[in-house]
């Protein structure tokens, strides 16, 4: 009996953390592969490049778990990127086009959270159309080219440094710092969890399941517009076409990090490994030279695995 029980045990810590496995064993792969894999500046490197797409991560993991998805991230990032440098070249101050766009960026959320909440819509369909909608609006406003000659003090925000630690791993560890603590500690991120594991149980609980909801989407779109601001920093430019696929990346570090796509379940903690674990399979074919066009075949299956990986997770634990 008691070797059963212990068996079981150790096919359960394997079950919970085989990701995280999979990680070290890509790592160690990767470090054999290419003598520049494991040098300090390609590991931050990496860590750099996925410091803007984990902000974003941070609401799209708070929506899955309260059971919706949003396809719309990407698109919102690059309509908040043409916006903060719109408004910078009409001659608004840098402080104020940053709070106009993450408040715009936030008007965005509420109408997809708002629309999905009240008419209890598929938030797949809303933000299916929405994603479409949004980065047309980005592209209509410029043309569909760049907008340039942003100031130089801008471009500070995203390229400075305190130390060997760039400012955007800084806000990174910020931002995640703050909504760990919240989504922990705080009555709204425990009905953020109420929400996911059952709507109507939070419901007769006293949760307002709609408010909370359209706040979720409203959060998550404002991050976005931080996320914007900080990619337009970064490349000295709003970009329409910017931020391209980020809805499946920060979802696919989201499932890697163990959200549960069904809801009530997941942490912003895992997020952050699951994005990590996506940055290090991107930089590693880059190093190796995988075709471009592999790359994405690669990457799609590495989702789609970690999907089944979820799924047989949920399954084992019930």
């Amino acid at each position: 009996m008691n070797a059963k029980a212990k068996s079981f045990d150790i096919k359960a810590f394997l079950m919970k953390y085989i990701m995280y496995f999979v990680l070290i064993l890509m790592c160690i792969i990767m470090a054999v592969a290419s003598d520049k894999f494991l040098t300090t500046a390609n590991l931050m490197t990496i860590v750099k490049q996925i410091s803007i797409q984990s902000i974003v991560a941070i609401g799209m993991t708070m929506i899955i778990i309260t059971g919706n998805i949003d396809l719309s991230v990407g698109s919102i990032v690059a309509f908040a990127s043409v916006c903060a440098a719109m408004m910078m070249n009409a001659g608004l101050p840098i402080p104020i086009a940053i709070i106009l766009t993450v408040l715009v960026a936030g008007v965005l959320g509420f109408i997809s959270g708002g629309v999905t909440a009240k008419l209890k819509l598929h938030s797949f369909l809303v933000t299916l159309a929405l994603m479409q909608a949004f980065r047309g609006l980005a592209q209509t406003i410029t043309g569909g080219y760049p907008v340039a000659g942003l100031p130089d003090s801008f471009g500070k925000i995203a390229s400075g440094s305190i130390g060997p630690v760039p400012y955007l791993v800084i806000y990174m560890i910020i931002f995640y710092a703050v909504f760990i603590y919240i989504m922990k500690y705080t009555a709204f991120g425990r009905s953020i969890y109420a929400i996911g594991g059952n709507q109507e149980s939070a419901r007769l609980s006293g949760i307002n399941v709609e408010k909370v909801k359209t706040m979720v989407f409203v959060i998550s779109s404002m991050l976005c517009g931080v996320a914007g601001v900080l990619l337009t920093s970064k490349v000295r430019s709003g970009d329409p076409t910017c931020a391209n696929g980020w809805e499946m990346d920060t979802i696919a570090g989201a499932i890697i990090g163990g959200t549960n796509m069904m809801g009530g379940e997941g942490k912003l903690g895992g997020t952050i490994i699951g994005l990590l674990f996506v940055g290090i399979l991107s930089n590693g074919m880059v190093l190796l030279g995988v075709n471009a066009y592999m790359q994405s075949v690669i990457k799609g299956l590495v989702i789609f695995g970690a999907v089944i990986i979820n799924s047989i997770q949920k399954r084992s634990q019930a």
